[in-house]
């Protein structure tokens, strides 16, 4: 495992900790505050908050995970697909979230409820701004983290649904307190609705093809091919696919009219910065079964 990739573990399971430890603080204070002044809108998005909690202590578990097992002998390739794992997780969380406010939005069309405009502006501004705090300790740092690290782009995109929906419901409750437009509130709860499930598609989407062994992307395995075909060997089979956030695990099958020694190619796929585990298998030309078919 490189420094590099130490680094980030670090700088983000402390993102995503700092981040979970807000997300309880801020819901344990409008759980109370909405008990003790009667405010059910309080109370409810203490309850969102609390949801939103737990899909940050998945992301924070994950990474304590993949830092308190590494080197565990029963991980093959590491346990580096905690990761992804919580990723797809917290995917399907925000599938759910789009799900219940599309049902949600549609009843309040058909029947709509009162709404404590002022209580509930206020408690959707308390929302944005820990989100925007969050956002910040969730962000890009490296401007590739997040093709990366799905646990991260989980979180973030949390985050960021959680934003979103807090401006459109600012701009829906401003609507309907000073012009009337009470079925601006539901009408945005659709929109978000849609935004946050476009989200959590590509989020399973990504995390799935990770844990499923999908190939990796086509110039890693270019710079790879290029490097082992420069020794003169000739490449048989090469597989790559991600084994963790920005790790990914080789599987090499070449041959060579003088093979060298197979911890020699192994060297030179390691020296790829995205590849931390290979194995390579050496055949010397003309191949076993290549010299049976010429016969």
């Amino acid at each position: 495992m490189s420094s590099c990739t130490c680094h980030h573990h670090h700088e983000a399971e402390r993102g995503t900790r700092w981040v979970c430890l807000i997300t309880l603080v801020t819901m344990a204070t409008e759980i109370l505050a909405g008990w003790l002044f009667g405010s059910m809108a309080l109370m409810a998005d203490g309850w969102h908050m609390a949801g939103h909690a737990g899909a940050m202590g998945v992301a924070w578990f994950a990474y304590v995970y993949m830092r308190t097992h590494r080197g565990d002998r029963r991980f093959v390739f590491g346990p580096g697909k905690i990761n992804a794992l919580a990723g797809f997780v917290s995917a399907l969380g925000l599938g759910l979230v789009s799900v219940f406010m599309i049902v949600e939005s549609a009843h309040r069309l058909v029947a709509p409820t009162s709404i404590a405009f002022t209580e509930a502006m206020v408690v959707a501004v308390l929302g944005l701004v820990v989100n925007i705090a969050s956002a910040w300790l969730l962000r890009d740092r490296e401007h590739a983290s997040h093709d990366t690290d799905q646990n991260l782009r989980a979180a973030y995109l949390h985050v960021l649904a959680d934003a979103l929906t807090s401006v459109l419901a600012i701009a829906a409750l401003a609507g309907g307190k000073f012009w009337g437009l009470t079925r601006l509130d539901p009408i945005m709860g659709v929109v978000g609705a849609v935004v946050v499930g476009k989200w959590a598609i590509a989020l399973t989407r990504d995390t799935a093809a990770i844990l499923l062994d999908m190939r990796a992307p086509e110039h890693v395995s270019a710079t790879v091919r290029q490097r082992l075909e420069s020794t003169g060997a000739s490449i048989r089979d090469l597989a790559l696919w991600y084994v963790g956030p920005q790790e990914m695990a080789a599987s090499v099958c070449l041959a060579a009219p003088t093979a060298a020694p197979p911890e020699t190619y192994t060297d030179i796929v390691r020296a790829v910065p995205e590849v931390a585990f290979v194995r390579v298998e050496v055949h010397n030309l003309p191949c076993p079964g290549e010299k049976d078919h010429d016969h």
